[in-house]
């Protein structure tokens, strides 16, 4: 059994980028490569440290929902929040 902690990442489909930087209340880069080539370094370097890395792909439409019921901004920590909430109800 592996022990390594868990982490969750948030996935954008490129198809939502326009859409993503809309609704972002704090920066996100302007292409959506630009963005990825950041993500998979990111989650290298999370690998990297000893995390098992799980990719949750989120949609706009859902995060804005979440957001209103949970009166959460729409910006980077609540993103990583939603995904949270969702590995932790994946998992239950």
């Amino acid at each position: 059994m592996d022990n390594k902690p868990v982490i969750g990442v948030a996935w954008f489909n490129k198809n939502d980028w326009e859409e993503w930087k809309k609704i972002s209340e704090d920066k996100i880069e302007d292409d959506y490569d630009d963005w990825l080539a950041q993500v998979i370094i990111y989650k290298s370097q999370l690998e990297d440290e000893g995390f098992i890395v799980k990719q949750v792909t989120i949609t706009p439409a859902n995060f804005k929902i979440w957001c209103k019921e949970n009166n959460k901004k729409s910006d980077t920590a609540s993103r990583s929040e939603y995904v949270t909430d969702l590995l932790i109800k994946a998992h239950t």
